[in-house]
């Protein structure tokens, strides 16, 4: 119970399962105290090095970057040595005691003490006063980051990256609040307290995280058994981490897009300070003006976070929130040549406002995402030595950047907004080097995402076509039946075999294998020259190529043309032939030339009683393709029997049937039957106007046709990929499937959750799993097909962690509203949660099918 009422309490601020809201509010606890105890500790250092020379601030930076790779050296030897739980807690009890450690420094070691102290320790710190200022902001920088990266490696260690991506935003939510409340306590205390004593909140904060930390791991001793079995085999060393890098090309590419953007950050608090210098030249009003930028900054990072983080994720998807900081932040530095220099002050408050609001919410909550397709191997060494090494180095190269543009331009004897303009340029360069990486680093996201992945059965279109020819294999089974019925008939399906050069030795070695001979009517029988004969080698003879040479020419002849013209009229005339000489009749037309008896003839042979005789016409009409037989075929699409072979007739006509087909598809007043083949018939084709006229089709909504629709869709786009489908048109036949699969799960609520009713996609429901085949099977041709189907076959036949890696790819291929009505059905979820979810999007998946209607009637019309 004391679950249920706390999950329905999260619930109303972010996407939550019951069993994920006690472990969602610890960790929303850990980084809330987190972010308080870094904005506790980040004023005072900016107090105490402002201080100092302001010609030494660079060397803080140079400090941090040099000294940097020696802790992450150490910090990376201990991660993988000890279990989670030891190293973290650890690791906080150390930052406990430095901070005591700094205290009594910097109230009893400074020039300025008010403390008076004699002895030999605290006179040489204060004769070397710059030099603890100088340790702390090391530490202070250390402190940051090391208490922020294990943060999120507690949620990678109980998240998945599916709970993760869900969840994220609440925790940042929690580190804004923290850092809001933090920075406004440091800034009503300090004037009481003072800088000195500010630190020792810091103690009281880390320990409180010391008991979640505690509380967080307690009772998965098999969590850190894995994790402890996964980095065992790992290197603990700093060199190790840098050749893990070296050897990923994702990571690569990740630490320079990352490092690029902390260059454009250092460079533009550069800018910041140098306008805010210029500006307010008093300490007092400066330090008051700090305070409050920061405050604000915070706020505004609050707000944007709730209202702006969670829908630029769903709606627009990973790609578009990594560009939008770079992007904006490049034309903001544009726009500083505009300014005047009365305004710049006005315009550094804007651009380093942008840069930090960015970086407290989506860039924040996006890098961490990069980090979920990396293998469990090398992730956690990866994620130090970027968050710890590169960043601090990409910080120092930003104050190298300055030191050497301040020296070889004349930098000091140049105006305030000369100066900042100078570095307008190289913040310019680097976010455009930033946006080109941001660019490649999703294209690689995607591609990490995907190299788990792989089909566990192949498209049975493909596999058809490339391994069996069903046309072939029905006129060898008619030869077979043939020679039972009629020699004539058998040696015309030979012939018809060898014309299409099928009849390969080893068929031939097939058919001529039997008990006995076959009794046939030799050669002279096709001719039409009575008598029958024992012909035992008819097989060879006819596949030798002097005989097929001597049959076409003997067709050609006239006086063979008027005797079977004559026989055909005859036939015409409904005289006496037997049921066998009419499919003697309608087989042997195929090989003559359409002269209009002939077709006239195949007319009536089409509209014969005989169901036999009617499929060798409709093979006979497949080869002449007369316009006029197109009518008496579509009839006989009504009958099962002569079903096959009328398709496979209309087919073989090719393009320019499309718009009497059109018409047959779109006309109710034809029988169901008939109009249910037509969508094969068009994907046989495989022609653009084909695909257009299912489209539209599909855009109508019938469900009797549905089926036969998107299965033809789908054949067209797998055997001819380069086929285009308008997007829109597909998007909305998804989104009207989508909606009937929800009625399925909303019925079954109503009748108080019927156990037909699965709880995922994998379940054997065949309803849901039809309707989902569908989707997916339409999304191919939208979207990379490979992509597309690897996605639907891992999610309903792959483990939980590859479903979790489609579901994944899913979500950076698809579109917004696919995404958004999608997911709910192929999530796994529990029933009840998965009808919540339904229930609440149905009313605006309604809404946007409506709206697509009118467009779709008036486009049929």
């Amino acid at each position: 119970m004391p679950n249920e009422r706390l999950h329905r309490l999260l619930c109303r601020f972010t996407d939550i399962r019951p069993d994920e809201a006690e472990q969602a509010l610890q960790l929303f606890l850990y980084f809330f105290l987190t972010t308080f105890s870094i904005y506790i500790i980040k004023p005072i250092k900016e107090s105490f090095l402002i201080d100092v020379t302001p010609a030494w601030w660079p060397y803080a930076d140079f400090i941090t970057a040099g000294l940097i790779g020696f802790v992450v050296a150490f910090n990376t030897r201990l991660l993988n040595r000890w279990p989670r739980r030891k190293y973290f807690s650890w690791a906080t009890i150390s930052f406990i005691v430095l901070i005591i450690l700094f205290w009594c420094v910097f109230k009893t070691g400074a020039p300025d003490s008010p403390i008076p102290f004699t002895g030999t320790i605290i006179p040489w710190i204060q004769r070397s006063w710059p030099v603890p200022v100088f340790v702390f902001c090391f530490w202070s920088d250390i402190f940051i980051v090391m208490s922020v990266t294990h943060f999120w490696l507690a949620v990678n260690d109980v998240f998945n990256h599916r709970q993760a991506k869900r969840t994220i935003s609440f925790f940042v939510t929690g580190g804004l609040l923290g850092g809001i409340i933090g920075s406004l306590s440091a800034s009503r205390l300090a004037h009481t307290m003072g800088p000195e004593n500010l630190l020792l909140i810091g103690p009281v904060v880390l320990l409180l995280i010391l008991a979640i930390i505690n509380h967080l791991y307690a009772g998965r001793k098999k969590l850190e058994k894995d994790i402890s079995t996964e980095t065992a085999r790992m290197k603990p060393d700093y060199l190790e981490s840098l050749r893990s890098i070296r050897k990923n090309k994702y990571l690569r590419i990740l630490a320079g897009a990352i490092a690029s953007a902390i260059i454009v950050g250092s460079l533009i608090n550069t800018q910041f300070k140098i306008a805010v210098r210029q500006a307010i030249p008093t300490d007092e009003a400066r330090t008051s003006f700090l305070a409050s930028f920061f405050l604000a900054i915070l706020l505004i990072s609050a707000i944007f976070h709730l209202l702006s983080t969670g829908q630029i994720l769903k709606n627009f998807g990973i790609r578009f929130g990594l560009l939008l900081a770079p992007s904006v932040l490049c034309l903001g530095t544009l726009a500083v040549f505009l300014f005047p220099a009365a305004g710049i002050i006005a315009w550094a408050c804007f651009i380093r406002g942008s840069d930090k609001t960015f970086d407290n919410t989506i860039s924040q909550s996006l890098r961490e995402l990069l980090y979920i397709p990396i293998p469990p191997s090398i992730k956690y060494e990866a994620k130090i030595f970027i968050d710890m090494f590169v960043n601090k180095v990409a910080v120092g190269l930003g104050a190298a950047l300055f030191w050497i543009l301040y020296r070889i331009s004349s930098f000091d004897r140049i105006s305030s907004i000369e100066q900042i303009r100078q570095l307008g340029i190289l913040i310019f360069c680097f976010a455009i080097l930033s946006i080109i990486l941001i660019w490649k680093i999703h294209a690689e996201y995607l591609a990490t995402v995907k190299k788990d992945l792989s089909r566990k059965w192949q498209d049975p279109h493909k596999v058809l076509a490339e391994n069996m020819d069903v046309d072939r294999a029905r006129l060898i089974a008619d030869t077979l039946q043939s020679r039972e019925v009629s020699s004539t008939l058998y040696a015309m399906n030979l012939f018809h075999l060898i014309r299409k050069e099928t009849l390969t030795p080893e068929l031939k070695e097939f058919l001529t294998f039997r008990e006995g001979e076959v009794k046939a009517r030799s050669m002279d029988s096709l001719l039409d020259v009575a008598g029958e004969v024992f012909y035992p080698g008819i097989e060879e003879t006819l596949a030798e190529k002097e005989t097929e040479t001597m049959v076409t020419e003997i067709m050609d002849l006239d006086v063979y043309r008027k005797a079977m013209e004559a026989r055909f009229r005859a036939i015409i005339k409904d005289e006496a032939f037997t049921e066998i000489e009419r499919m003697e009749a309608a087989k042997l037309i195929g090989f003559m030339k359409p002269t209009p008896i002939v077709i006239q003839c195949l007319d009536h042979l089409l509209r014969d009683s005989s169901l036999s005789v009617i499929n060798y016409a409709l093979s006979s009409a497949a080869m002449h393709r007369c316009a006029e037989h197109v009518s008496p075929i579509i009839a006989l699409l009504e009958n099962p029997m002569s079903r096959y072979e009328a398709q496979n007739a209309l087919a073989s006509y090719g393009p320019g049937i499309e718009d009497i087909l059109r018409v047959q598809l779109q006309n109710e007043a034809y029988p169901l039957e008939v109009r249910s083949t037509i969508p094969d018939i068009l994907a046989r084709i495989g022609n653009q106007k084909a695909a257009d006229i299912l489209c539209v089709q599909l855009s109508c909504g019938n469900e009797e046709l549905e089926a036969d629709l998107v299965d033809s869709l789908y054949k067209i786009h797998s055997m001819h990929p380069k086929i285009h489908f308008k997007k829109k048109t597909i998007e909305n036949g998804v989104l009207s499937i989508v909606r009937k699969t929800y009625n399925l799960y909303l019925s079954g609520a109503e009748n108080k959750l019927s156990p037909d009713l699965p709880d995922s996609v994998s379940d054997p429901n065949p309803a849901v799993g039809i309707m989902i085949k569908r989707i997916f099977d339409l999304l191919t041709l939208i979207y990379p097909s490979d992509d597309i189907v690897k996605a639907y076959q891992n999610i309903t036949q792959g483990t939980h962690k590859k479903a979790d890696a489609s579901l994944e790819l899913l979500d950076n291929v698809l579109g917004r509203d696919i995404r958004l009505y999608l997911f709910p059905l192929i999530e796994d979820l529990p029933l009840e949660e998965r009808i919540r979810h339904l229930k609440r999007l149905v009313k605006g998946l309604d809404q946007r099918l409506v709206m697509v209607k009118p467009r779709v009637v008036g486009r049929f019309v």
